[in-house]
């Protein structure tokens, strides 16, 4: 790292439209905003869920229920059509969402995708993170690799399980509505690239050591 403090890179910046003998100066404030800007990056997707479970449970439920049916009817409309949930009638599927507390009971019921707060018995339960669970639905992340690495847990009527997960994988992005795809490529892109500078600062990390923190 450069041996500048942050005022007196700030105390260069006119300097450098003007003196070309400040390219090492220029370079490590660039060097320094990169940084900063990964460090930054990094903690808010880690702090996130922490920061929106509290506001998040406030919701009241029948909220997130109809956000919930409007979605599934939404993203699964083809699926639904032909037909391919009625695996799941008279049954009900878990989805845990670990580090929000958040969770809901979906089933299949006349024809559509139904959302429920309880049920008697859960067939199947799928939870994980909240950035997990993004990463897999914006194809970032391969959920199999994920059950594997125990960071996506799957418990309770194995084939309705791999059912639902079949589901999911044969999921076609582009056939998503526009205001539902956009936003989850780019969220999941942002967490992508977040993790993946963690894993890089920590592999650069001095034996031993700690990596650099703001």
């Amino acid at each position: 790292m450069c041996g500048f403090t942050l005022l007196e890179v700030s105390g260069h910046k006119f300097d450098f439209q003007q003196d070309h003998g400040c390219g090492p100066v220029l370079e490590c404030a660039k060097n320094w905003e990169f940084i900063v800007f990964q460090q930054l990056q990094r903690r808010l997707v880690e702090q996130a869920p922490r920061i929106l479970r509290h506001p998040l449970k406030l919701v009241p439920f029948s909220l997130q229920q109809s956000l919930m049916e409007r979605l599934l009817a939404s993203v699964f409309k083809e699926a639904i059509a032909d037909g391919d949930f009625e695996f799941l009638a008279g049954k009900w599927l878990k989805v845990e969402v670990s580090d929000l507390e958040l969770c809901w009971f979906i089933s299949e019921q006349d024809g559509k995708l139904v959302v429920a707060r309880h049920c008697e018995q859960a067939d199947v339960c799928f939870s994980g993170t909240t950035n997990d669970l993004i990463l897999i639905a914006g194809r970032k992340e391969d959920p199999d690799s994920l059950f594997f690495q125990r960071k996506l847990k799957i418990e309770g009527n194995t084939e309705l399980g791999l059912e639902v997960k079949n589901l999911m994988d044969s999921l076609d992005l582009d056939g998503l509505p526009s205001l539902v795809r956009y936003p989850l490529l780019d969220l999941a892109t942002f967490i992508e690239r977040a993790k993946a500078g963690s894993a890089q600062e920590a592999h650069s990390a001095p034996a031993g050591g700690v990596a650099p923190q703001l």
